[in-house]
């Protein structure tokens, strides 16, 4: 399984939002040049973040993003979520029953082979929901609060 880039981005994304000075929105173009990407691929990242209630957008002179809950209560569950989905990792086709004739050996192994990778997404999201963005940054930094930066009065050289 390989997680998308859009994760990794998400994260940083809520990271910025999660240290700007005074909880001010951070407009999309600063977070989009402060981590060089594509700015229209930035704000599908976004947009999916708004949907799950991660991050909230305000239009008009002062708008932008901030993170529409505190940090602490951001998991990286629900950062995986926002973008990968909730969807099972496994989806069989049935294909194995081409295979053998003897269909309820065919079964008992399918059952066996789902469950163990049901068991191992449950326990892979159950470790990401271990992790908080609050703690996470915290303990990045080994701060018990965080530096807090205008995100906005920052442009790349």
């Amino acid at each position: 399984m390989q997680i998308k880039s859009g994760v990794e981005q998400a994260i940083c994304i809520l990271v910025m939002l999660a240290t700007q000075h005074h909880g001010d929105a951070v407009t999309s173009d600063t977070i989009s040049d402060r981590l060089d990407v594509s700015p229209s691929f930035l704000k599908k990242i976004m947009r999916m973040l708004v949907v799950q209630k991660l991050i909230t957008s305000t239009s008009g002179k002062n708008g932008g993003f901030q993170l529409a809950k505190d940090a602490d209560d951001i998991r990286l569950l629900d950062v995986f979520e926002a973008i990968e989905g909730t969807k099972p990792f496994l989806k069989t086709t049935d294909l194995v029953h081409q295979i053998f004739s003897d269909q309820r050996a065919v079964a008992v192994g399918e059952t066996i082979m789902t469950q163990a990778f049901t068991n191992a997404e449950r326990r892979y999201r159950e470790e990401l929901s271990h992790y908080s963005l609050g703690v996470l940054l915290r303990e990045t930094f080994q701060v018990e609060d965080l530096q807090q930066f205008d995100w906005n009065a920052y442009r790349r050289a």
